[in-house]
């Protein structure tokens, strides 16, 4: 083997790692779909806009590696912090919390977890009785309004509100997903 033949290997080598480790992301947001929207969203952004493909250069390549290592660096980190800090009961409450922030990069503070708790309360106490209603659309989308109208008046109280009236909110996007799903779920 010649100095060339090293080169175009170890470009080869670096375009093979980047695209396992692209299915391999790309694996991680599927188990979060759908369930944890902030931690999806992370994981779809912590590439930003890079995309792997079989002619990428060799700078490419390690730049697309050092921000996926940061991107699950910041997810497992964040991962961890949950697992310490709530019990396996209280997993939902670190969910809600990112939806609160909008994102994962947080250290669940005290007063972010005490306003998950009453938002979660909150969805416990609109939602009908499992099994004693007739699940509609109608009575979802009514359901939903007045928990986000109620949750954005929760979020105020506790100092996390980020966006402006009027303007479309993340957290409250990501909180009516959740609240959605567990309407159906009930």
């Amino acid at each position: 083997m010649n100095t060339y033949e090293a080169k175009v290997l170890l470009a080869n080598s670096l375009r093979c790692l980047v695209m396992s480790m692209e299915q391999i992301r790309l694996r991680e947001i599927e188990k979060v779909v759908g369930r944890e929207e902030p931690m999806q969203d992370h994981l779809a952004e912590c590439i930003a806009g890079l995309h792997p493909h079989e002619e990428m250069d060799v700078e490419n390549c390690l730049e697309y590696l050092k921000k996926l290592y940061i991107g699950f660096k910041d997810a497992s980190d964040h991962e961890i912090l949950l697992e310490n800090k709530f019990s396996i009961a209280e997993l939902e409450l670190g969910n809600i919390c990112d939806m609160i922030i909008g994102f994962i990069n947080h250290d669940y503070p005290d007063n972010l977890v005490a306003c998950a708790r009453e938002i979660n309360q909150l969805a416990q106490k609109l939602l009908p009785a499992k099994g004693h209603h007739v699940k509609s659309h109608d009575h979802c989308m009514m359901v939903v309004m007045k928990f986000q109208k109620e949750a954005m008046t929760i979020i105020e109280k506790y100092g996390y509100k980020t966006w402006q009236d009027g303007m479309y909110s993340l957290p409250l996007g990501y909180l009516q997903s959740w609240m959605e799903r567990e309407y159906w779920e009930a």
